[in-house]
Parts: structure tokens; C-alpha cells; sequence
């Protein structure tokens, strides 16, 4: 199954799936399909394949008959979350009607819904909120605002802000929007229609958007967008998200970082580790360094064994551990050398290798290290 054929009718429903009105619960059948619904939502949502940009401007144009409103005199597509924010001093006299649509759409569902809203709530809703908004959303939104900060610099004053901050809300708009309209969509189809249908097809076709009375600016979706096996946003090769004006930003396992982190490994030293923004990155710069960091930090032996070697390494001042100790070891088959963050009270190598198996110094003893 997948949300976009069954709600073209391409694809004939299995009646044992079909709502009934002022059903209290999901059949087990029917919670599995919404298990299956918010995962083909949220693919939809990630996709970067170019939309049908006619077919999405009929979806906003019914939309707004919806809500009756008069269709804006304009719609323009961007290719950029950026190119939005330089628009949208010019639309600031068109006001967003946003509210005024989904106030008066969502309405339309009723409450021939019985219980129905507590398993989608948790089946769909809650999924689409945290695979959309809460891996990718709140990463886009968060890097806009940067990129404004830096560009506004010491002109920053509370009541610019509050103006700049409506305005960055929209370069992400369409992954904060995903989770709600997936809840209002799955009744769409499996109950009966409502009237947030053509608002919720034409979310999953933009990433960011702002709607006004006189014009409405979208946001075209991104280039690229690469997430790990989780779910978060992350890429070894380049950036994670990329719009098709070239902006974006590089992540690693859903932490931004920056592109020497994910692009240039081997140029990370002492400098980019300590001058990280927080102990996630420093992290991360450490996985990436390899059997470097521990000598580009400085760090000092403490014990060495058969087993390996027990260093220390001094972290930064904001760091609450103060100091890191590393053992490094060997792996027999590869002879390649890694180096395991242990805690700071282990005092020698023996003990821990053992403290990474889970076990006592006493208790390890292995036939064969691997």
C-alpha cells in the first residue's frame, strides 16, 4: 500500500480495512495498515523527486476554495528555503491565511471518529512526528535560523526577531505540518472524505511554504536528502540535505557538523575538536579522526599491557568530564588500532578491555583477543 494510490483510488481497499463510522478502535488489521500508511506518508514527505508543480498548485488552489478564500493573484516556486526568507519582506502586506484554512478545514472531520483518534494518534500521528519534524524538520528550520543570526549579526533586537522568526518558521513548514495532516489524511481515506484532503497532498509536495491572501511563495522540494538506517539525517559522502539552489548542511548520524567533519576526516585536528559547539560534535570529530586523535590531542599514557594502551586526554572547560581516557587496541584480524572512550576511573588497560566486554578485570580472559 502506499498513500498516494489509495488516495487516487488506483488501488481497490480491502473492506476489512475500511472505518466504520463511530467505530470505537482499530481492528488489529486496520492498526497494522496504519502502521503501513504513516511509513508510506513519511517516504512521501522525504522524497526528492521533482513534484508536479501544476498538480500541487490545484491541490493549494482547492485548498483555499476550502477555506473561502479567493485563489492568490500569484504563486511562485523557489528553490531555496533562503530564496523564501529574501521574498518575503515583499509578501509582508499579504497576510498568511494559513489559520484561516486549517481552523476551518479541520473542522470537517466530525466525531463520527469514536476512540478511532487515540490508535491513529499514536499509529500515525506520533511516527510522522518524529521520522518528519523531529529528524529532518527541526534540523532545517534550526540551520535557517542560523544563517539569518549570522546575517543580521549585532542587529538582532527582540522586535526584528519576533518579525524574522514567523518568517524562518515557514522555510520548514511542510515537515512540521506532516504529522497532523497524515493523522487528518488517514481518516480521508479510510473513513470518508474531508477537507483537509487537498491541503495534505499538496504538503507532501513542497518542503517550506508561506500562503497568502494576494500570493503564496513554495518551497521547492530538496535535491538531496539522505537519513541513516534510524531514520536521521546523515551522509558520509556530502551534505544530508541540499535544496536546488545549493544550500544545505552536512550531519552525521542526525548531529550537524560542519564540512571539514564530513568531507576532509583526516584535516580534523586539537582545534576543531575543542572548538566544537558541544560535547555531541566533539564526539563525532573523534570517530572521525580515527587512530589520530588521541595524539592530535595531546593525550598521555597512563598503562600499557598486552592488552592495549590506557591514555588520558584533557577536555575542554564546558566538558563535565574534565578529562577522557581511551584505551586503544587491536583488532586481531585487521590489525587495524581503535581507540574505546572508557570511564575516567579505569586505571589500567587490563581493566579496560575487560570494562568494554561488560566484565571485571578478573573475569576476562579470553582464549583469543578479536
Amino acid at each position: 500500500m502506499n498513500a498516494t494510490s489509495k488516495q487516487k483510488g488506483d488501488t481497490p481497499m480491502d473492506p476489512t480495512l475500511r472505518l466504520q463510522p463511530g467505530q470505537e478502535r482499530l481492528t488489529p488489521e486496520q492498526g497494522a495498515e496504519a502502521e503501513h500508511f504513516a511509513e508510506a506518508y513519511i517516504q512521501a514527505q522525504f522524497s526528492t523527486e521533482p513534484a508536479d508543480e501544476q498538480e500541487a498548485e490545484a491541490f493549494l488552489l482547492q485548498a483555499y476554495e476550502v477555506a473561502g478564500l479567493a485563489p492568490p493573484s500569484k504563486v511562485v516556486w523557489l528553490d531555496g528555503p533562503l530564496q523564501l526568507l529574501a521574498m518575503l519582506p515583499a509578501l509582508g502586506a499579504s497576510l498568511s491565511v494559513w489559520d484561516r484554512i486549517w481552523n476551518v478545514a479541520s473542522s470537517s472531520l466530525g466525531s463520527n471518529v469514536g476512540k478511532m483518534w487515540l490508535d491513529v494518534d499514536q499509529l500515525v500521528r506520533a511516527p510522522v512526528e518524529a521520522r518528519v519534524w523531529g529528524s529532518v524538520g527541526d534540523r532545517l528550520r534550526d540551520s535557517a535560523e542560523e544563517r539569518i543570526r549570522a546575517g543580521l549579526g549585532d542587529r538582532v533586537d527582540f522586535s526584528l526577531w519576533e518579525c524574522v522568526e514567523g518568517s524562518i518558521r515557514a522555510t520548514a513548514c511542510a515537515y512540521e505540518h506532516a504529522a497532523s495532516l497524515a493523522f487528518f489524511h488517514f481518516f480521508d481515506v479510510y473513513l470518508a472524505p474531508n477537507a483537509l484532503h487537498a491541503l495534505a497532498c499538496f504538503n507532501q509536495m513542497a518542503s517550506g511554504y508561506w500562503l497568502g491572501e494576494a500570493a503564496a511563495a513554495l518551497v521547492r522540494r530538496p535535491r538531496v536528502l539522505s537519513c541513516d538506517a534510524a531514520g536521521l539525517l546523515h551522509s558520509a559522502t556530502g551534505k544530508c540535505l541540499e535544496h536546488h539552489d545549493g544550500w544545505g548542511f552536512y550531519a552525521w548520524h542526525g548531529v550537524r557538523v560542519s564540512e571539514r567533519v564530513i568531507l576532509a576526516p583526516e584535516r580534523l585536528s586539537r582545534e576543531d575538536f575543542l572548538n566544537a559547539e558541544n560535547v555531541e560534535v566533539r564526539r563525532i570529530i573523534q570517530e572521525r579522526m580515527g587512530e589520530r586523535f588521541v595524539s592530535e590531542l595531546g593525550g598521555v599514557m597512563l598503562d600499557s599491557s598486552s592488552r592495549g594502551t590506557l591514555y588520558e586526554v584533557r577536555l575542554p572547560d564546558d566538558d563535565p568530564d574534565e578529562v577522557a581516557r581511551y584505551v586503544q587496541v587491536q583488532d586481531a584480524s585487521s590489525e587495524r588500532q581503535y581507540f574505546l572512550r572508557v570511564p575516567p576511573i579505569i586505571q589500567t588497560a587490563a581493566e579496560a578491555v575487560a570494562w568494554s566486554f561488560g566484565l571485571s578485570t578478573e573475569d576476562y580472559g579470553p582464549a583469543q583477543e578479536t
